[in-house]
């Protein structure tokens, strides 16, 4: 039976009625090929359960367009937007709208824009679920606020417990960034990192670094809020406590320009004296001077994952689909700062 803590789901009607979510879906959609017999059975294991049928499956069976709602943490990092292009491109391919949502503001603002959110939208795509957040939203009051809507979580992994979900290989991005580094004869690197508690790309850095016999202190590893002035902060406070600093590795783009910026006003050559790498793949890396070398996404394929993914939830025979997951590999962009 399904938790009555909960809405019901297909996956709960699915198991009662002994058939696949796929025939549910039929089932509930007066569609053929569905015996009389089995088709009484899912409407009376629907009706126990007092089962609302998921408008995005209904959505895909009928072909009416399907709203997608994206929650991202911030839109003023250039990264949100530009993923967001690339979902609203991929999802319009099906005649899929996208509905965006910024929850990184306060917790009584992220909260209410979600609930509106949720009225209006099939599914969800979200991004920025880190240390038992989405946003200024816990993990844990965020699931109570979309159960019963299909989601997909971006650079998540199976721990968010969510529908599925799509990774991207931080640890295997690093080493690549931190061996090109060491292979033009950089050995005291040092990382610029955003305040979060739990950082795979810093554990990553700081284990490359010991198992390479580089050197690594407190001193080499500068902790800021991911904005341009916050990379501007942490070039200027790495060059006061580790003056033999010979390159930086940037948590994300936004803070590798702003050490860019910052390097340059105190009169430091880039990558002459010190190189510079960032992480994500901005358009506006390129922008810049020198261009930023940057560990790159490629954001159409992630985006095209959350779509097919988003897709195989609400139309999977499998009565149990949860946890499906995919895998990205970031791309060495080499340019001007490296």
């Amino acid at each position: 039976m399904a938790n009555t803590s909960r809405p019901a789901t297909i996956v709960d009607v699915a198991r009662v009625a002994g058939v696949s979510r796929q025939t549910v879906s039929r089932a509930m959609n007066g569609l053929p090929d569905i015996s009389a017999e089995t088709r009484e059975r899912v409407i009376e294991a629907a009706r126990t359960l007092k089962y609302r049928p998921n408008r995005a499956a209904q959505g895909l069976v009928r072909g009416r367009e399907t709203t997608i709602g994206f929650v991202v943490e911030d839109l003023q990092n250039p990264y949100y937007p530009e993923l967001a292009s690339a979902l609203s491109r991929i999802a319009g391919e099906r005649g899929w709208t996208v509905m965006l949502c910024d929850v990184g503001q306060s917790m009584e603002s992220a909260s209410a824009q979600l609930t509106s959110l949720v009225r209006r939208v099939d599914a969800l795509v979200i991004t920025g679920c880190q240390g038992g957040s989405v946003g200024a939203i816990p993990v844990s009051t965020f699931k109570q606020s979309i159960v019963g809507i299909p989601t997909v979580i971006l650079d998540g992994s199976s721990e968010d417990a969510f529908d599925a979900y799509v990774s991207i290989d931080h640890r295997a991005g690093v080493v690549r960034a931190l061996d090109h580094l060491v292979g033009r004869g950089r050995r005291h690197i040092a990382m610029i990192d955003t305040l979060q508690m739990d950082s795979l790309r810093r554990d990553s850095y700081r284990d490359y670094l010991v198992r390479h016999d580089l050197a690594w202190t407190e001193d080499s590893e500068v902790r800021v809020e991911e904005t341009l002035a916050g990379g501007i902060t942490a070039a200027t406070t790495l060059m006061e406590r580790y003056p033999q600093m010979d390159a930086i590795l940037a948590y994300n783009d936004i803070l590798a320009i702003g050490a860019l910026k910052g390097l340059g006003r105190s009169g430091v050559q880039v990558p002459e004296s010190i190189s510079v790498m960032g992480i994500d793949g901005l358009a506006v890396g390129a922008m810049v001077t020198p261009e930023l070398t940057t560990l790159a996404i490629d954001k159409t394929e992630l985006a095209r994952h959350a779509i097919e993914l988003l897709d195989d939830i609400v139309s999977s025979s499998a009565v149990s689909g949860a946890g499906a997951s995919r895998t990205l590999q970031y791309e060495l962009t080499l340019r001007g700062s490296s």
